[in-house]
């Protein structure tokens, strides 16, 4: 008897199951649909040129506590996420990016798509026993006693076009036969050049300043903090550097420059109304203008 009312209670549970299932199919209700969002977020510097291989975390708000995304910047300076959430304050931190550039602590998504621009920052006396810059990496902002005063690269580019930082020192032949050419250079071009010729390795400031005056030169030569050579990975003088009108290191030539006209096919490309930044490993690979 126990068995039979076991079947039978069976039965009905299977027959109301069944019916359920029939009406539920008969009426079917749509899940709601769930908008994903996608982000871009892209990481460059004040030419508008890409940083690759940054790191850009991405936090729900600025506690910088729910992470929604973390990856690395592509060759066109960018990360992309997608997420449903499609929350209103999202933040990103930028992590390893090239020395000299100031990185805020976070940046605010300005919607699905957001450009971070890096500015170069300010030279402290503890970037110059850390700092090794290469060719593409902003210069921090410095500034160096010189004869003439006090010269800040930020108020240079502010009326110059590119900036021709010189290495150099008293006793280097190299350095002294190439000085005439950076002076006709410089009176050609010093509407929108300025040159600047560091001396990080003899001699006094006192010594650089007659030097300069006995030779009638008119651009700027001072003697430097021997950090410097380090700083710029000076390896032999004389030494070249070309940094752009943004603050960028765009060219590194070493050896000596053997005459105007090779100055001025290294430093034209950079003074040109329409530059687009470019970096270049040789003097040989700029373009003619």
């Amino acid at each position: 008897m126990n068995n039979c009312n076991k079947m039978i209670t069976r039965l009905v549970a299977m027959t109301v199951a069944f019916v359920m299932v029939i009406a539920l199919t008969g009426c079917v209700v749509e899940p709601p649909v769930m908008k994903v969002t996608e982000y871009t977020v892209t990481v460059t510097n004040l030419a508008g040129t890409p940083l690759e291989k940054c790191k850009v975390a991405v936090y729900t708000d600025d506690s910088m506590t729910g992470v929604v995304y973390t990856g690395i910047t592509d060759k066109n300076g960018q990360i992309r996420f997608t997420d449903v959430a499609a929350v209103d304050k999202y933040v990103a931190a930028v992590s390893k990016v090239h020395p000299g550039y100031d990185v805020a602590d976070s940046y605010p998504l300005t919607g699905e798509r957001t450009q971070i621009v890096l500015k170069p920052g300010t030279m402290t006396d503890a970037d110059m026993d850390s700092i090794q810059y290469s060719l593409g990496d902003p210069v921090k902002d410095f500034s160096v006693l010189t004869p003439d005063g006090e010269m800040r690269l930020t108020e240079l580019l502010k009326d110059k076009k590119a900036l021709v930082l010189n290495f150099w020192f008293l006793n280097c032949e190299p350095c002294k036969l190439e000085f005439p050419y950076i002076q006709e250079g410089f009176e050609q071009m010093g509407e929108d050049v300025a040159v600047l010729a560091l001396n990080p390795y003899d001699g006094t400031p006192e010594d650089v300043a007659a030097f300069r005056q006995t030779n009638g030169y008119s651009f700027t030569m001072s003697k430097c903090d021997a950090r410097w050579a380090n700083m710029m990975k000076i390896k032999s003088y004389p030494t070249t550097v070309i940094i752009d009108r943004y603050g960028n290191i765009c060219l590194i030539h070493s050896g000596m420059i053997r005459s105007t006209q090779e100055l001025l096919d290294m430093v034209s490309y950079f003074i040109t109304d329409d530059y687009q930044q470019k970096f270049f490993r040789s003097a040989g690979e700029i373009p003619a203008v």
